[in-house]
């Protein structure tokens, strides 16, 4: 039986497009982007593709191959040969119906609903008004962020509320650290300019601390800050190897979980390293497929771009600002 599309997607506004060209656009501006940049920021999916090794936990291994080809490096191929088809609900939202009265039999109901009789003598305004009545008096509760739960594609949205450019910015967090393991969150912060209210650079770290008790001041605010981006974007990259995002929900830290089991742990953990100050297979890997670009948005962020390619001090001394060994102004 040939597929049949529905065109329908709960993660895009006004969830359906006429062709698929605008359904790319709308997707690549989508939570599904993001949904995809963190599938591709997972060491065990990475390790299972390289190695050939096989994933044994059940919820890994259905959202693993669902996601297709995750070694295509562009989202628009890899959205046309598997994101459009994932993510795409199996049926369109019902519509209301006027059940035929000369023939109630021949007509279909659906799975849930309920039938209402309404009086063609009464005003649009008192119909809406009654409608919505009877809605509360079966406890309807329906919604844009609870109709989450009755998707049924194949990989679903956790929840629909989440801030772009929040998840934006968890994400190139998560990269940052994992390249510069040893850089402080403050710092690591301040290149991203994550908070450019709260600016720390040129200061005296030492002479703020007599100003501000333990844990305020800007570089306590910036390190709380930058602190909670990382954290938040391991919690999601965890739960997106499992199928659900975005998904922020705790993880326990202590519970040891061994993607390829027992026996094949210890080099998958040796392979995806992401404290090492020598560079794991993974590291590598994350260096080679996002330095250029992370190094292209810190350039970006602190207004360096002309500056780097006019000035060779500033081109020389960018490696050490990013690493965060110098300071540069912005």
């Amino acid at each position: 039986m040939k597929y049949q599309r529905t065109g329908f997607y709960k993660g895009i506004p006004g969830f359906t497009v006429s062709s698929d060209d605008l359904l790319l656009e709308a997707a690549e501006a989508s939570i599904y982007r993001w949904w995809w940049e963190f599938m591709r920021l997972s060491p065990a999916y990475w390790y299972a593709r390289t190695t050939g090794k096989s994933l044994v936990i059940p919820e890994m291994v259905r959202a693993y191959e669902s996601a297709g080809r995750l070694d295509i490096p562009a989202f628009g191929p890899w959205w046309k040969r598997h994101g459009k088809y994932v993510f795409e609900e199996i049926h369109r939202p019902a519509n209301a119906r006027i059940v035929d009265l000369s023939d109630p039999k021949g007509h279909e109901f659906y799975q849930k609903s309920v039938v209402v009789e309404i009086p063609l003598t009464i005003t649009k305004k008192k119909i809406i008004r009654d409608i919505k009545k009877l809605l509360e008096s079966i406890d309807y509760e329906m919604n844009a962020l609870t109709v989450i739960g009755e998707s049924k594609a194949t990989l679903r949205l956790k929840t629909k509320k989440f801030s772009l450019p929040t998840i934006e910015n968890e994400y190139w967090v998560l990269i940052y650290r994992i390249l510069y393991p040893s850089i402080t969150l403050w710092k690591l912060g301040d290149r991203l300019q994550l908070a450019p209210s709260n600016s720390v650079r040129g200061y005296d770290r030492a002479q703020l601390a007599t100003r501000f008790r333990r844990g305020l001041g800007p570089f306590a605010r910036l390190q709380s800050l930058t602190g909670r981006y990382l954290y938040k974007a391991r919690f999601a990259r965890h739960h997106v190897e499992l199928g659900s995002f975005p998904n922020y929900t705790k993880v326990d830290t202590q519970s040891l979980v061994m993607p390829f089991g027992e026996k094949e742990h210890r080099d998958f953990l040796a392979a995806t390293d992401e404290t090492s100050t020598v560079d794991s297979p993974w590291q590598q890997h994350i260096r080679q497929e996002h330095e250029k670009e992370l190094h292209y948005i810190i350039m970006r962020k602190n207004l360096l771009n002309r500056a780097y390619i006019r000035d060779s001090e500033v081109k020389e001394q960018f490696p050490k600002f990013v690493s965060g060994e110098v300071d540069l102004r912005h």
